[in-house]
């Protein structure tokens, strides 16, 4: 089962999801600037502390005692020209190796002034060097290990995450009164789904707007045809209905003569076989009302459908004196052969049930170049007025009511081999003149596991 999901609750988590990510973008960048910032300033703070004591250094002519300048933060080294330590202000000088070797004292000889970033091999801390040259020639530097330098900025750290806190609530809270005023002309719209596509809010829901639209349309059409057909099969099977209930009680009431019973009966035989008729082609259309299943469809020989449909109609021709002429050679459709027998019987029970006595229905079958299939019928029977023919398929209309009727018509026929057409993918094209016949062929289009 599908667990139902809330568009509102969706909207929040990401808007939420967006801001945190945000914010921890934010702060790594804001974070790695003051580090870098913080950094730099120190660097310069050192820089200018060592100016302003090799300054003082030689105005007092090298007498000044670097011991009063001692802070906690920052280690100042003196040393001699060959690298001898002379002064140290965090060790023991006795105890201290040459430091001709450190990269900073190299550059300051070479340079006047150098700078390294490294492991303190006394003290065994990152350590940040800035050494330069003295007038006398021996070199001072002052030193500060990083964790001191970035001492500062840890501070700040709670701070910053106090304030990303606040502003992450501040957003949560946001994204939810954003999320409420963006769903609320949806719901809006919900409520009133007969104008969804007059207060649609937002151009993106379109798509969405039209697709309900034209369902809504699409079940009022069917309600509109379902009730139409339900008064259409009431009408329908009432006639035939009352008619054997009215021949039956002038028999069983004795009004009827005896001469006349036989003819009642036959007239009670002749309706009985109209509602069996009417009652099939009902439950047909039902079933055909179904949505089909592709897994039902296979290749089927048109040609052979034709004959067997041409072989139950056979007598019913001879009866109304039309000759049946096919033309179907060999011709394979994709399709169900059900389905197919029901549209090409009612498409020749229609040519012959209206037509005149030695006339003709001529069926035939081919196959176009593109691989589509055509099937036609034509008969030369009372044809159908202009006015009438936009109608022909629709369920139970009759051109002549009396003469359908009267050959036993249901009204259905059409109907039937619009939805068998429609089902299959078929199209549908009628040709038609008043008294002089009609000609209805359907086209199978080309299917790729459909043989040429």
């Amino acid at each position: 089962m599908r667990k139902e999901r809330s568009i509102s609750k969706q909207i929040s988590r990401r808007l939420i999801a967006i801001a945190i990510f945000s914010m921890v973008l934010t702060g790594a960048v804001i974070a790695f600037i003051m580090h870098c910032a913080f950094d730099a300033q120190i660097k310069h703070d050192i820089r200018l502390y060592a100016k302003a004591l090799a300054s003082a250094y030689t105005q007092n002519d090298g007498r000044l005692s670097l011991p009063d300048f001692e802070t906690e933060e920052v280690r100042i080294t003196l040393l001699s020209p060959t690298g001898e330590v002379l002064f140290e202000s965090s060790a023991d000088t006795s105890k201290m190796e040459n430091h001709l070797t450190r990269p900073e004292v190299r550059k300051a000889l070479e340079e006047g002034e150098g700078e390294a970033t490294r492991i303190s091999g006394t003290l065994g801390r990152q350590t940040y060097y800035y050494a330069l040259v003295l007038k006398d020639g021996n070199i001072l530097r002052l030193s500060m290990w990083s964790a001191r330098m970035l001492s500062a900025y840890r501070k700040l750290i709670p701070v910053t995450v106090f304030v990303l806190l606040v502003l992450l609530g501040i957003s949560a809270l946001l994204s939810m009164l954003m999320t409420k005023q963006l769903v609320r002309p949806i719901t809006a719209m919900a409520d009133d789904v007969e104008h969804m596509d007059e207060n649609m809010p937002y151009t993106e829901l379109a798509p969405l707007v039209e697709a309900v639209m034209e369902e809504q349309q699409r079940k009022e059409e069917n309600e509109t045809i379902r009730q139409q057909f339900t008064a259409n099969v009431s009408h329908e099977l009432k006639t035939p209905l009352t008619s054997i209930s009215g021949y039956a009680e002038m028999i069983e009431t004795g009004i009827a003569q005896k001469e006349d019973i036989p003819e009642f009966a036959g007239k009670i035989h002749h309706e009985a076989g109209r509602l069996i008729t009417l009652i099939s082609d009902i439950i047909k259309l039902s079933e055909l009302d179904e949505p089909s299943n592709d897994r039902d469809f296979e290749e089927v020989d048109l040609s052979a459908v034709v004959e067997k449909s041409a072989g139950y109609l056979k007598f019913h021709a001879e009866q109304a004196g039309v000759r049946l002429v096919l033309t179907a050679p060999k011709c394979m459709v994709w399709g169900n052969e059900g389905m197919l027998e029901e549209l090409v019987y009612n498409l020749m029970d229609n040519a012959i049930r209206y037509n005149h006595p030695g006339g003709d229905v001529r069926v035939s079958v081919q196959k176009e170049p593109d691989g589509a299939a055509l099937l036609s019928v034509v008969d030369t029977g009372i044809g159908i007025p202009k006015e009438h023919q936009s109608r022909v398929f629709e369920r139970f209309y009759r051109v002549d009511k009396s003469r359908s009727k009267e050959s036993g018509g249901t009204g259905l026929g059409l109907a039937i081999v619009k939805h068998v057409a429609e089902q299959h993918g078929a199209k549908l094209s009628l040709e038609s003149e008043w008294q002089q016949g009609t000609a209805i062929t359907v086209r199978f289009e080309a299917h790729p596991e459909c043989a040429l």
